[in-house]
């Protein structure tokens, strides 16, 4: 059916703005409508054609125009391509409809979502972290209805992502619904938990050494410490003592504050480095930009993939390592890393395990017949061994 022009109730004294608004689909009355084109009549008029929205029915309306007819040419291939789509889109939406879903603007999901992130900012949550957040939700609310949870559950449970990263969806999400006072009763993903690559110190040299002067002053502050990027990355002019060679770490995630000695090296390369504000070192975004470039050519140039797996927190994980193998102290490593619970320490005894257990240990070798000579020996990091012929034997790993 075709609603012709004497057909329709517009007269031509209405103007242009109030006919578009008097469009009704004569098929179900629904004024959502798309215009479809135009139709062009035996005696050389054009109409308007629409599209409605809701029933999918097309219908001419509105006053004949004046101006003379042109062959078109886009209504062959592309045209109809063009209301195949149209038809599909109108079909999905009944569907979508019918079945009882509710389709909610994009911009109503992102202003949900920026309000929540203002939300964990005003409870002091880190930048970082609120970042973190904010990728995830957006990522989601690309792929899927974020505001609907049984379509969340499908898209995680059909990703191609580790089960770590989707518990870290999942835990992201809880707090996102919490906020908006949705009920969910979220998918149980098991955290696996993996042992750290470890590379050579000539392979982190490497890199200190190939990469800017601000990003080598702070890879090298990092092999020393052992301290988190953030942590780095928070540090004041104020924070360092060059008269005693040391660095104040202010703690993140839980960690505890600790001060650290840091070589001459590091003290040198530090005092090279441009004071343009009170921190030391510019903006994560900053760093890692250079840092994941020049790793990649040195990758490359050197063809020694290893140096790919290399992070910033390969540093800290190389410093406790190396920290647990020189003294076999684990509690002496957990004060370095500020570590809070000795569990998150404990893997630095399977690395050292599992790294040096074909190599031969070396070791200084003193004695000492008095007292006076074995405290001396203990001050300077010696441990005592046995006693033979009334000897006290000590060694220090070399």
């Amino acid at each position: 059916m075709r609603v012709s022009c004497s057909e329709t109730h517009m007269d031509y004294g209405i103007g242009l703005s109030e006919g578009l608004m008097a469009v009704k689909c004569p098929q179900c009355g629904s004024k959502r409508v798309w215009k479809d084109g135009l139709r062009y009549l035996a005696n050389g008029k054009v109409v308007q054609r629409y599209l409605c929205r809701d029933c999918g029915y097309r219908f001419s309306h509105g006053v004949p125009s004046n101006k003379p007819y042109k062959p078109q040419y886009t209504h062959g291939y592309h045209g109809a391509r063009r209301e195949a789509n149209l038809m599909t889109e109108v079909l999905r939406r009944l569907e979508r409809r019918e079945a009882g879903a509710t389709e909610t603007s994009q911009q109503e999901v992102k202003g949900k979502i920026i309000e929540f992130l203002w939300h964990l900012r005003k409870h002091g949550l880190r930048e970082f972290s609120i970042r973190d957040y904010s990728q995830k939700l957006n990522y989601i609310a690309k792929k899927t209805d974020i505001l609907n949870p049984e379509a969340v559950e499908d898209f995680l449970a059909k990703a191609s992502m580790s089960e770590t990263s989707k518990h870290h969806y999942v835990a992201v999400l809880k707090s996102f619904y919490d906020y908006l006072g949705i009920k969910w009763e979220p998918p149980t993903y098991r955290v696996v938990t993996k042992i750290p690559f470890i590379p050579t110190e000539a392979e982190l040299d490497i890199l200190i050494a190939n990469t800017s002067k601000t990003v080598s002053a702070l890879l090298q502050l990092l092999k020393e410490t052992g301290m988190r990027l953030g942590e780095a990355l928070n540090l004041k002019w104020s924070d360092i003592d060059f008269e005693h060679k040391t660095v104040r770490i202010t703690p993140e995630k839980g960690s505890l504050p600790r001060i650290l000695p840091i070589s001459d090296k590091a003290i040198a390369m530090i005092k090279r480095l441009p004071k343009k504000s009170e921190k030391i070192f510019p903006s994560r975004d900053a760093v890692q930009t250079v840092f994941y470039r020049r790793r990649k050519q040195l990758a490359f140039k050197l063809n020694n993939p290893r140096l790919l797996q290399i992070s910033f927190h390969t540093f800290r994980h190389w410093k406790g390592t190396m920290e647990y193998h020189k003294t076999k102290d684990i509690l002496h490593v957990k004060e370095l890393l500020g570590h809070k619970n000795i569990q998150n320490t404990l893997i630095y005894i399977t690395i050292d395990k599992a790294i040096f257990q074909n190599t031969t240990e070396e070791f200084h070798v003193k004695t000492a017949k008095t007292v006076e000579e074995a405290c001396k020996l203990i001050e300077v990091g010696f441990e005592y061994v046995c006693e033979i012929n009334g000897v006290k034997i000590f060694r220090k790993r070399k």
